[in-house]
């Protein structure tokens, strides 16, 4: 797909010198092969495309114009969501202009649902009999508009304005399983204790108390993220990744189909099924399966909005396919 947009480019841009003309030769591309109107979704608004214009202004880029309730509005292409079924030529102008514009990629919804649902990453096989699913609580409505989006003069990230564009989705908390250990009894987590043990370089007694637990109930994603860790730290990703997809397995049986929620990171008990995801991801990216690393990223950043900074980071260096490299 990135070979393709990128041969897009050349194609619409090569006899076209300067970003005017550039500019002008994608306006053309959009009327010559572009299907309108098309549904979209601007700052959460519903509306349609109806026609792609330049209007002379390289800063501004292209523009479009847009219907709703009858009236016409003009707004950045950028800003542009498509909500709805899309032609593969319109799809990959998009995708082509954000590209050359230097904005990141639409990871489009689907068509059918015109929303984001979490897809399963399809690298997890349990392999061992997990028991009840964990259960998923329902903590209210999660809402953008209560969000604090922005550093002090910087630009809301693409993603994040899809995120933004989506509005009101439900917020749950994943049940966490901590087995043998009181709810109430803070001060002998185990887990804490395995990532101090961890910290000072004493991996055989962590990974002896994190087997203990999976020996108990192998239901503690938190067990299965920490010892992805420890194995991603001492032997890679090969050895990281059979605990990682564990972890993301098990939670993953707590998801409905079609789920479309938010898990945010504040909840304390989505952080071991969010660590085992950006784990799988990060082995992703450090074997170079960038396709694999940018859909888990992904779905990060939709799953813990606010709490993605990493993740977008990390995107953005996986869609660059830039190398991994330890921080």
């Amino acid at each position: 797909m990135d070979v393709q947009i990128d041969e897009l480019i050349e194609d619409i841009t090569v006899d076209a010198y300067g970003a005017y003309e550039q500019l002008s030769s994608f306006v053309q591309a959009f009327e010559d092969t572009a299907r309108f109107p098309f549904d979209c979704r601007v700052i959460g608004v519903e509306a349609e495309v109806i026609e792609v214009v330049f209007e002379g202004d390289d800063r501004r880029g292209l523009i479009a114009v847009c219907r709703r309730a009858g009236e016409r509005h003009t707004v950045s292409l950028l800003d542009v969501y498509p909500a709805g079924p899309l032609s593969v030529e319109t799809s990959n102008l998009i995708e082509a202009y954000r590209r050359w514009s230097g904005a990141e990629p639409i990871a489009l919804t689907s068509p059918a649902l015109g929303r984001w649902v979490y897809q399963p990453s399809g690298l997890v096989d349990l392999d061992f009999d997990v028991g009840p699913p964990l259960e998923l609580i329902p903590t209210g409505d999660w809402d953008p508009g209560r969000e604090d989006w922005r550093e002090e003069g910087a630009p809301i990230p693409a993603l994040w304005r899809q995120v933004i564009a989506a509005g009101v989705r439900p917020s749950f908390e994943m049940e966490q399983v901590l087995p043998g250990i009181d709810p109430d009894d803070w001060d002998t987590d185990p887990i804490v204790e395995a990532a101090d043990l961890h910290r000072v370089g004493r991996d055989r007694d962590s990974i002896a108390i994190l087997d203990e637990l999976l020996a108990l109930d192998r239901r503690c994603v938190d067990a299965w993220a920490h010892l992805g860790l420890i194995a991603f730290d001492t032997s890679g990703p090969g050895a990281a990744l059979e605990f990682y997809r564990s972890g993301v397995g098990i939670a993953e049986l707590a998801l409905p189909d079609g789920f479309d929620g938010v898990l945010p990171r504040g909840l304390i008990d989505n952080r071991p099924f969010l660590r085992c995801l950006h784990g799988l991801a990060l082995c992703a990216w450090r074997q170079r399966r960038w396709d694999d690393a940018e859909s888990i990223f992904t779905g990060l950043v939709w799953l813990d909005p606010t709490g993605s900074m990493n993740a977008l980071a990390c995107l953005e260096s996986v869609r660059a396919h830039h190398r991994w490299q330890r921080t």
